[in-house]
């Protein structure tokens, strides 16, 4: 049987793998590797383990975050109450101006009723006490 020169290297590359596979296979089992089942056990532990680190990192994160949003609140609070307590300032102030205004309206009402009465009892002359009585 005559083989062609370009299916020998073929040929012996598909051969190669069979023979490196079967010397695999004679090779004696040594008890000190682990075995699958060893690696099983050992990476879920690990995974445990990171698992609840990266749970830890991610309360201690949340907790960063809701420390930084409760301090921005504590300002903004601390800002607003300034602002009310001008604002509550500026109403105070405000609602004494009307008052005075108010007190000064009522104050030249009762003036001019009074001074209107004056004028009105000297331009209509003095009646004497006895035309009342009669």
């Amino acid at each position: 049987m005559s083989l062609r020169p370009s299916l020998l290297p073929l040929l012996a590359a598909l051969l190669l793998p069979l023979s490196l596979q079967a010397q695999q296979a004679d090779a004696p089992v040594d008890p000190q590797t682990p075995t699958a089942e060893q690696d099983i056990g050992t990476l879920q532990a690990e995974l445990a383990k990171v698992e609840a680190e990266r749970q830890r990192l991610a309360d201690e994160l949340a907790n960063a975050a809701d420390h930084a949003e409760v301090e921005r609140l504590g300002r903004q609070n601390l800002a607003l109450r300034d602002r009310l307590a001008a604002m509550e300032g500026v109403a105070q102030r405000n609602q004494q101006e009307q008052q005075r205004k108010w007190f000064i309206v009522g104050g030249a009402t009762v003036a001019g009723s009074l001074l209107l009465g004056w004028i009105l009892a000297q331009l209509g002359g003095r009646r004497k006490r006895s035309e009342w009585l009669n």
